[in-house]
């Protein structure tokens, strides 16, 4: 080592800040270049290095020699970048769960919708024809005085077609009596 390399690691390792420059700025480049290799991410690249040199500083009377600064430097930058990674792919698998429950849910609350729906359907089938008639223009948004124009039949004989469907329907549904009534029925 030449004497004038060896006075400015003495002078570091004293704490001078030109020194340190000195090597902030022989080292920086460098040692982005590795951690954008690493984690192809310019954003984290700047921090990571920053923070290296950061520890250096602290660690600077531990440090022996101009080699050993040089890797100490690597090695601090080669942690950062794996715990980068190891924290990364356990923000990737959580995202990934996270997901897989969203759609498994959204999947099993599709699957009950349409069970239900198929279940309502059903009894409204097994209905009597006229009480049959009357529910579905009813769950097709027609009113009282139009289902009785469509049918030919009074407004009342549409009322109690409605509620013995209705009872009909909360006997045989039992549990899913809420559906129902959130069908308008």
């Amino acid at each position: 080592m030449s004497e004038e390399t060896q006075d400015r690691f003495f002078a570091f390792q004293r704490g001078d800040e030109h020194a340190f420059r000195a090597y902030y700025e022989k080292y920086y480049h460098a040692l982005c270049l590795w951690v954008l290799r690493m984690i192809k991410n310019e954003t984290f690249m700047h921090d990571m290095v920053q923070e290296a040199f950061i520890s250096l500083w602290k660690a600077r009377e531990t440090i022996e020699s101009e080699l050993h600064l040089k890797m100490f430097l690597y090695q601090a930058v080669r942690h950062r970048c794996l715990n980068y990674l190891k924290n990364k792919q356990i923000e990737d698998r959580c995202k990934r769960e996270y997901l897989a429950l969203q759609e498994e849910a959204y999947f099993e609350q599709i699957v009950l919708e349409e069970e239900v729906y198929r279940l309502v359907i059903q009894e409204i089938q097994a209905l009597p024809e006229e009480q049959r008639k009357v529910i579905e223009l009813h769950l097709g948004g027609k009113n009282n005085i139009e289902i009785a124009q469509l049918l030919c039949i009074s407004v009342n004989t549409v009322k109690t077609h409605k509620a013995r469907a209705r009872k009909t329907l909360k006997n045989k549904l039992g549990d899913l009596l809420i559906v129902t009534m959130l069908l308008g029925l």
